[in-house]
Protein backbone atom coordinates (compact mmCIF):
# COMPACT_ATOMS: atom_id res chain seq x y z
CA UNK A 1 0.00 0.00 0.00
CA UNK A 2 1.34 3.64 -0.83
CA UNK A 3 2.01 5.44 1.71
CA UNK A 4 -0.68 8.38 2.98
CA UNK A 5 0.19 11.76 1.53
CA UNK A 6 1.28 14.51 3.50
CA UNK A 7 -0.80 17.69 2.60
CA UNK A 8 0.51 19.83 5.52
CA UNK A 9 -0.77 21.21 8.91
CA UNK A 10 -4.74 21.26 10.36
CA UNK A 11 -5.53 18.75 7.93
CA UNK A 12 -8.80 16.98 10.24
CA UNK A 13 -8.60 13.24 9.99
CA UNK A 14 -12.16 13.23 7.27
CA UNK A 15 -10.04 16.19 4.79
CA UNK A 16 -7.23 13.73 4.45
CA UNK A 17 -9.40 11.37 3.82
CA UNK A 18 -11.39 13.28 1.19
CA UNK A 19 -7.85 14.44 -0.29
CA UNK A 20 -6.97 10.24 -1.06
CA UNK A 21 -10.21 9.91 -2.23
CA UNK A 22 -9.51 12.61 -4.89
CA UNK A 23 -6.21 11.56 -5.80
CA UNK A 24 -7.49 8.01 -6.18
CA UNK A 25 -10.37 9.42 -8.59
CA UNK A 26 -7.80 10.19 -10.87
CA UNK A 27 -8.84 13.08 -12.39
CA UNK A 28 -7.21 16.48 -12.49
CA UNK A 29 -10.27 18.75 -12.44
CA UNK A 30 -13.73 18.22 -10.70
CA UNK A 31 -17.03 20.26 -11.16
CA UNK A 32 -18.56 20.83 -8.24
CA UNK A 33 -21.03 18.09 -8.82
CA UNK A 34 -18.63 15.88 -9.06
CA UNK A 35 -16.47 16.68 -5.56
CA UNK A 36 -20.26 17.06 -3.66
CA UNK A 37 -20.54 13.36 -5.07
CA UNK A 38 -16.97 12.46 -3.91
CA UNK A 39 -17.97 13.82 -0.49
CA UNK A 40 -21.22 12.13 -0.01
CA UNK A 41 -19.59 9.40 -0.79
CA UNK A 42 -17.07 9.33 1.75
CA UNK A 43 -19.74 10.09 4.50
CA UNK A 44 -21.84 7.04 3.42
CA UNK A 45 -18.37 4.57 3.99
CA UNK A 46 -17.35 6.39 6.70
CA UNK A 47 -18.78 4.00 9.50
CA UNK A 48 -15.81 2.72 11.04
CA UNK A 49 -13.32 5.42 10.14
CA UNK A 50 -13.36 7.31 13.23
CA UNK A 51 -13.89 10.37 10.54
CA UNK A 52 -16.01 12.67 13.16
CA UNK A 53 -18.00 13.82 10.54
CA UNK A 54 -21.18 16.12 11.96
CA UNK A 55 -24.13 14.85 10.00
CA UNK A 56 -24.74 11.69 7.83
CA UNK A 57 -24.56 13.59 4.55
CA UNK A 58 -22.74 16.55 3.40
CA UNK A 59 -23.94 19.99 3.01
CA UNK A 60 -23.23 23.38 1.62
CA UNK A 61 -21.12 24.64 4.31
CA UNK A 62 -19.46 21.15 4.97
CA UNK A 63 -18.45 21.28 1.18
CA UNK A 64 -17.06 24.60 1.67
CA UNK A 65 -15.36 24.39 4.86
CA UNK A 66 -13.48 20.59 3.11
CA UNK A 67 -12.66 23.40 -0.12
CA UNK A 68 -11.24 25.51 2.39
CA UNK A 69 -9.31 23.33 4.07
CA UNK A 70 -7.82 21.28 1.40
CA UNK A 71 -7.01 24.62 -0.74
CA UNK A 72 -4.97 25.87 2.38
CA UNK A 73 -3.49 22.47 2.34
CA UNK A 74 -2.33 22.47 -1.32
CA UNK A 75 -4.03 19.56 -2.20
CA UNK A 76 -6.54 21.78 -4.50
CA UNK A 77 -7.09 24.78 -5.95
CA UNK A 78 -9.48 26.73 -8.98
CA UNK A 79 -8.72 25.76 -12.36
CA UNK A 80 -6.72 27.91 -14.24
CA UNK A 81 -8.47 28.00 -16.66
CA UNK A 82 -12.16 27.66 -15.72
CA UNK A 83 -11.84 29.23 -12.73
CA UNK A 84 -13.07 28.77 -8.92
CA UNK A 85 -16.08 27.11 -10.25
CA UNK A 86 -13.72 23.92 -11.25
CA UNK A 87 -12.02 22.22 -8.68
CA UNK A 88 -7.85 21.52 -9.79
CA UNK A 89 -6.81 18.01 -7.70
CA UNK A 90 -3.34 19.00 -7.52
CA UNK A 91 -1.86 15.26 -7.26
CA UNK A 92 -3.12 14.02 -10.42
CA UNK A 93 -1.40 15.18 -13.39
CA UNK A 94 -2.63 17.57 -15.70
CA UNK A 95 -4.05 16.16 -19.02
CA UNK A 96 -4.41 18.02 -22.38
CA UNK A 97 -7.14 20.53 -23.75
CA UNK A 98 -9.53 18.02 -25.18
CA UNK A 99 -9.59 16.23 -21.78
CA UNK A 100 -9.87 18.53 -19.73
CA UNK A 101 -13.01 20.52 -21.81
CA UNK A 102 -14.72 17.03 -21.91
CA UNK A 103 -14.20 16.45 -17.79
CA UNK A 104 -15.58 19.90 -17.34
CA UNK A 105 -18.76 19.91 -19.59
CA UNK A 106 -20.64 16.46 -19.95
CA UNK A 107 -22.18 17.35 -23.10
CA UNK A 108 -19.41 18.28 -25.26
CA UNK A 109 -17.46 16.17 -27.78
CA UNK A 110 -14.58 16.86 -29.86
CA UNK A 111 -15.67 17.00 -33.95
CA UNK A 112 -14.69 18.65 -36.94
CA UNK A 113 -11.41 18.85 -38.28
CA UNK A 114 -10.07 18.20 -34.60
CA UNK A 115 -12.17 14.84 -34.87
CA UNK A 116 -10.51 13.90 -38.06
CA UNK A 117 -7.28 14.04 -37.17
CA UNK A 118 -8.14 11.82 -34.12
CA UNK A 119 -9.82 9.82 -36.52
CA UNK A 120 -6.28 9.70 -38.68
CA UNK A 121 -8.38 11.27 -41.75
CA UNK A 122 -6.48 14.75 -42.46
CA UNK A 123 -3.18 15.28 -42.13
CA UNK A 124 -3.70 18.79 -41.11
CA UNK A 125 -3.04 20.45 -37.51
CA UNK A 126 -6.33 22.46 -36.47
CA UNK A 127 -5.27 25.95 -35.06
CA UNK A 128 -8.35 25.59 -32.42
CA UNK A 129 -9.54 22.65 -31.22
CA UNK A 130 -12.96 22.22 -32.20
CA UNK A 131 -15.93 21.11 -29.75
CA UNK A 132 -19.24 20.69 -30.68
CA UNK A 133 -22.69 20.42 -28.12
CA UNK A 134 -26.32 20.26 -28.19
CA UNK A 135 -28.17 23.43 -28.45
CA UNK A 136 -29.24 24.75 -24.99
CA UNK A 137 -32.35 23.40 -23.94
CA UNK A 138 -31.34 19.90 -25.25
CA UNK A 139 -27.87 20.34 -23.62
CA UNK A 140 -29.41 21.87 -20.14
CA UNK A 141 -31.85 18.16 -20.04
CA UNK A 142 -28.82 16.30 -21.19
CA UNK A 143 -27.74 16.91 -17.97
CA UNK A 144 -30.24 16.67 -15.83
CA UNK A 145 -30.12 13.31 -16.79
CA UNK A 146 -26.70 12.71 -15.97
CA UNK A 147 -27.10 14.28 -12.17
CA UNK A 148 -30.47 11.57 -12.86
CA UNK A 149 -28.15 9.01 -13.24
CA UNK A 150 -25.68 9.73 -10.67
CA UNK A 151 -27.39 10.44 -7.79
CA UNK A 152 -30.56 8.35 -6.18
CA UNK A 153 -33.96 10.36 -6.31
CA UNK A 154 -34.15 10.56 -2.58
CA UNK A 155 -30.97 12.43 -2.23
CA UNK A 156 -30.62 16.28 -2.18
CA UNK A 157 -27.98 17.81 -4.93
CA UNK A 158 -26.80 21.50 -3.53
CA UNK A 159 -24.50 21.89 -5.99
CA UNK A 160 -26.69 21.07 -9.68
CA UNK A 161 -24.70 20.92 -13.09
CA UNK A 162 -25.52 23.82 -15.48
CA UNK A 163 -24.16 25.01 -18.53
CA UNK A 164 -20.50 25.20 -18.66
CA UNK A 165 -19.11 28.93 -20.48
CA UNK A 166 -15.45 27.32 -21.90
CA UNK A 167 -12.65 30.10 -22.03
CA UNK A 168 -11.07 30.87 -25.65
CA UNK A 169 -8.29 29.00 -24.15
CA UNK A 170 -7.72 25.77 -22.32
CA UNK A 171 -3.95 24.33 -21.89
CA UNK A 172 -2.68 26.98 -23.84
CA UNK A 173 -4.85 25.85 -26.73
CA UNK A 174 -7.38 27.77 -28.59
CA UNK A 175 -11.20 26.72 -27.91
CA UNK A 176 -13.97 26.81 -30.63
CA UNK A 177 -17.58 25.56 -29.19
CA UNK A 178 -20.40 24.97 -31.50
CA UNK A 179 -23.72 24.59 -30.32
CA UNK A 180 -26.31 22.68 -32.57
CA UNK A 181 -29.95 21.32 -32.87
CA UNK A 182 -28.16 18.96 -35.09
CA UNK A 183 -25.35 17.54 -32.27
CA UNK A 184 -24.54 14.01 -33.66
CA UNK A 185 -23.42 10.50 -32.12
CA UNK A 186 -20.20 10.56 -30.52
CA UNK A 187 -17.98 8.09 -28.77
CA UNK A 188 -15.87 8.10 -25.59
CA UNK A 189 -11.74 7.26 -26.66
CA UNK A 190 -11.11 3.92 -25.17
CA UNK A 191 -9.21 4.67 -21.69
CA UNK A 192 -9.56 8.39 -21.74
CA UNK A 193 -12.30 10.93 -20.77
CA UNK A 194 -12.32 12.35 -24.45
CA UNK A 195 -15.49 11.76 -26.54
CA UNK A 196 -15.45 12.20 -29.91
CA UNK A 197 -17.60 12.23 -32.87
CA UNK A 198 -18.17 8.84 -34.25
CA UNK A 199 -16.14 8.27 -37.88
CA UNK A 200 -19.64 8.43 -39.59
CA UNK A 201 -20.71 11.30 -37.93
CA UNK A 202 -17.33 13.10 -39.04
CA UNK A 203 -18.25 12.44 -42.21
CA UNK A 204 -21.74 14.13 -42.07
CA UNK A 205 -19.89 16.91 -40.45
CA UNK A 206 -17.46 17.70 -43.53
CA UNK A 207 -20.72 17.95 -45.65
CA UNK A 208 -22.42 20.37 -42.74
CA UNK A 209 -20.27 22.48 -42.36
CA UNK A 210 -16.95 21.86 -44.70
CA UNK A 211 -15.56 25.49 -43.92
CA UNK A 212 -14.77 23.31 -39.84
CA UNK A 213 -13.23 20.67 -41.59
CA UNK A 214 -10.29 22.26 -44.00
CA UNK A 215 -13.06 23.24 -47.08
CA UNK A 216 -14.77 21.17 -49.63
CA UNK A 217 -11.66 20.63 -51.16
CA UNK A 218 -10.40 18.67 -48.70
CA UNK A 219 -13.27 17.20 -47.69
CA UNK A 220 -13.18 15.42 -51.24
CA UNK A 221 -9.67 14.70 -50.83
CA UNK A 222 -10.11 13.34 -47.38
CA UNK A 223 -13.73 11.06 -48.92
CA UNK A 224 -11.64 9.48 -51.74
CA UNK A 225 -9.14 8.25 -49.28
CA UNK A 226 -10.69 7.02 -46.52
CA UNK A 227 -14.39 6.71 -47.74
CA UNK A 228 -13.81 2.65 -49.35
CA UNK A 229 -12.59 2.07 -45.80
CA UNK A 230 -15.54 3.53 -43.41
CA UNK A 231 -18.36 2.98 -46.14
CA UNK A 232 -20.54 1.46 -43.89
CA UNK A 233 -20.10 3.66 -41.11
CA UNK A 234 -20.55 6.79 -43.70
CA UNK A 235 -23.48 5.22 -44.94
CA UNK A 236 -25.64 3.86 -41.67
CA UNK A 237 -24.87 7.51 -40.29
CA UNK A 238 -26.41 9.47 -43.52
CA UNK A 239 -29.03 7.26 -43.63
CA UNK A 240 -29.91 8.10 -40.48
CA UNK A 241 -30.48 12.38 -41.08
CA UNK A 242 -32.81 13.89 -41.90
CA UNK A 243 -31.58 15.71 -44.25
CA UNK A 244 -32.15 15.37 -48.14
CA UNK A 245 -29.35 17.81 -48.96
CA UNK A 246 -26.94 15.59 -46.97
CA UNK A 247 -27.90 12.96 -48.99
CA UNK A 248 -27.88 14.23 -51.90
CA UNK A 249 -24.10 15.46 -51.40
CA UNK A 250 -23.09 11.96 -50.20
CA UNK A 251 -24.60 9.96 -52.67
CA UNK A 252 -22.94 11.92 -55.12
CA UNK A 253 -19.70 12.04 -53.91
CA UNK A 254 -19.86 8.07 -53.24
CA UNK A 255 -21.72 7.34 -56.39
CA UNK A 256 -20.06 9.53 -59.15
CA UNK A 257 -17.04 10.80 -57.48
CA UNK A 258 -15.95 7.63 -56.04
CA UNK A 259 -18.03 4.59 -57.87
CA UNK A 260 -18.76 2.96 -54.62
CA UNK A 261 -21.91 1.31 -54.40
CA UNK A 262 -24.06 0.93 -51.17
CA UNK A 263 -27.41 -0.33 -50.83
CA UNK A 264 -28.52 2.67 -49.16
CA UNK A 265 -27.37 5.16 -51.89
CA UNK A 266 -30.30 4.26 -54.22
CA UNK A 267 -32.80 4.89 -51.46
CA UNK A 268 -30.87 8.34 -51.51
CA UNK A 269 -31.96 9.77 -54.70
CA UNK A 270 -35.63 9.67 -54.03
CA UNK A 271 -34.48 12.73 -51.51
CA UNK A 272 -33.50 14.88 -54.75
CA UNK A 273 -34.72 18.40 -55.46
CA UNK A 274 -34.05 21.33 -57.93
CA UNK A 275 -33.37 24.61 -55.99
CA UNK A 276 -31.02 27.14 -55.97
CA UNK A 277 -29.31 26.57 -52.18
CA UNK A 278 -28.78 22.90 -53.35
CA UNK A 279 -24.92 23.20 -53.66
CA UNK A 280 -22.08 20.93 -53.04
CA UNK A 281 -20.30 23.13 -51.12
CA UNK A 282 -22.15 25.60 -48.88
CA UNK A 283 -20.21 28.15 -48.47
CA UNK A 284 -19.59 29.10 -52.39
CA UNK A 285 -21.62 30.55 -55.30
CA UNK A 286 -23.99 28.91 -57.07
CA UNK A 287 -22.56 27.28 -60.32
CA UNK A 288 -24.30 26.25 -63.54
CA UNK A 289 -22.75 22.97 -63.42
CA UNK A 290 -25.19 19.87 -62.21
CA UNK A 291 -25.51 16.06 -61.09
CA UNK A 292 -28.98 16.11 -62.55
CA UNK A 293 -29.26 12.65 -60.55
CA UNK A 294 -28.53 13.91 -57.03
CA UNK A 295 -30.02 17.35 -58.79
CA UNK A 296 -26.68 19.53 -56.67
CA UNK A 297 -25.04 22.15 -58.16
CA UNK A 298 -21.27 21.20 -58.60
CA UNK A 299 -19.92 24.68 -57.45
CA UNK A 300 -16.48 23.26 -56.15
Amino acid sequence: MAPQRTYGPKLTRAAAHLADRLEANDKPVLSQFEFFRIALAMYRESAGRKLYLRRETPDRDDIARFRSILKSAGAITGDRDYGSRVVRVLSVPDLPAENIACLVDPTCYVSHLSAMQRWGLTDRTPRALALTRPDRKTAAAALRDHMDEAMNEAEDNPYPLTLVRHPHRVRRRDVTMYESKTAGAFMTNRGTDVRLSTVGQTFLDMLQRPDLCGGMSHVLDVWEEHAPTFLDEIASTIDQTSKALIKSRAGYILEERLRLQHPCIERWKAFGQRGGSRKLDPTRDFAPVFSETWMISLNV
